[in-house]
């Protein structure tokens, strides 16, 4: 039983191996069918790599502007923009979809890149195609590994896949020049929007602060008249005072000198006499009733009548005459100054309070900034161009020595493979 199982063992064993001698002379003999095979997948992949179109890819590089670039957005525009922040604003228009959709619509790029399908063409899906085709790189600065959100970008690559690389390349410079206008153009329309409504807020208060100061000069124009006028009244009394006075005065001298002459009369005074000589006029007259003692020295009535009869008439022709009041005429002259007040007459006078505004200056001159800006970007660039797209004639795919080399390669195996299994019946059949 056991040698038995030894010699099936055995059999088994002999069948198994295989015989590398007798494999390649199988495959010299159906060279016919690895060699065809092989050339036809030569042919095939030749055919394939030859029918695929001719893929370019078209690539222009911007980057950060510099200062001077830019430097007329600052002095004619509104606000302050960097070159980083309005370089970073150019990135995200790039590589907007609407930006992107309106630009092919605008320059009828579909009727370009598609003309075969020029009568009915499926707008939208179009649209998405080229946008598909289209990629924008940062190549400065590097994001960071793990680093969520880069940094703003400095440099940029714009690149497109297609068939038409003369069109690609007219596509990506125009469209870095129009996306370029388009937000100068924003950034103008926005900046005016700013400046006009910051304009109306100063002309808002430069009106307040003007309606302010009149309010404030016509209240110190009714504040001064009343304090002129209460001056004014204050000098009348003083000098209805002074000449009740005056009047007083006179009143008070007119009785005293009338007293006088009453006395000088009965004592037949005519002339200016002295106490010593009329007492000797008494003495020597014992008719007079008249007793003169020292206490009535300095009495009117030694004037005599003469002078006291004259002085009683000046001094009636002095009343209701105050130009003998010194006082009332300097108070008179003060009521005049009061009614020709040049202080009030100034005030009064006055069209135009801005030269007495305090804060209005520099009001005026922000506004006068503000309505000075041009917003005239003529030049204005807020990229700078490192690399344009231009036409180079080398395809980026197909890669066609690559297609026929691994066409060519697979073909060579599927042919042994061919070439072994008709040798395998080619044996069995003559076994039969």
């Amino acid at each position: 039983m056991e040698n038995k199982n030894i010699e099936i063992a055995g059999r088994y064993t002999a069948d198994d191996e295989i015989d590398l001698f007798e494999l390649f002379a199988s495959l010299f003999q159906q060279w016919r069918w690895w060699l065809g095979v092989t050339v036809l997948g030569v042919v095939l992949s030749i055919v394939v790599a030859l029918s695929l179109p001719k893929q370019y890819k078209v690539t222009t590089q911007v980057a950060m502007p510099e200062a001077s670039d830019v430097v007329v957005i600052n002095t004619r525009g509104y606000g302050e923009h960097t070159t980083a922040g309005l370089f970073n604003q150019y990135y995200q228009r790039l590589k907007s979809p609407e930006v992107l959709a309106a630009f092919i619509h605008k320059g009828e790029w579909l009727g370009r890149f598609f003309p075969e399908e020029k009568e009915a063409i499926n707008v939208n899906k179009k649209v998405a195609e080229i946008e598909d085709n289209i990629s924008i790189d940062i190549l400065s600065p590097l994001k960071e590994k793990g680093q969520v959100n880069g940094q703003a970008p400095h440099l940029l690559a714009i690149n497109m896949w297609g068939e038409a690389e003369e069109d690609q390349v007219q596509f990506l410079n125009n469209y870095v020049v129009a996306v370029n206008n388009q937000l100068i153009k924003l950034i103008k329309e926005n900046g005016q929007k700013l400046r006009d409504s910051e304009a109306e807020k100063i002309k808002a208060d430069i009106l307040l602060l003007k309606e302010k100061a009149k309010k404030a000069r016509l209240l110190l124009i009714e504040k001064l008249e009343a304090e002129n006028l209460e001056k004014i009244k204050t000098l009348t009394q003083k000098i209805e005072l002074l000449t009740a006075k005056f009047n007083y005065d006179l009143d008070a001298k007119l009785v005293r000198l009338q007293e006088a002459l009453n006395i000088a009369t009965k004592m037949k005074i005519k002339s200016p006499t002295t106490i010593e000589s009329l007492g000797r006029k008494q003495m020597a007259s014992s008719s007079t009733d008249v007793t003169i003692t020292s206490n009535t020295r300095n009495d009117l009535f030694l004037l005599g009548s003469t002078y006291l009869a004259t002085e009683i008439k000046n001094v009636k022709s002095r009343k209701g005459n105050l130009l003998l009041v010194p006082e009332i005429s300097g108070i008179n002259k003060q009521i005049e100054e009061l009614k020709n007040n040049v202080r009030l007459a100034v005030l009064k006078e006055r069209k135009n309070d801005d030269p007495f505004i305090e804060g209005l200056l520099p009001l005026v001159s922000k506004l006068d900034r503000l309505e000075s800006l041009t917003f005239d970007f003529t030049g204005a660039k807020l990229y700078r161009l490192d690399k344009a797209a231009m036409v180079d004639g080398k395809a980026e795919k197909p890669k066609r020595a690559l297609i026929v080399a691994v066409g060519g390669v697979l073909s060579l195996f599927v042919g042994v493979f061919v070439a072994l299994i008709a040798g395998a019946v080619k044996r069995r059949k003559a076994l039969a």
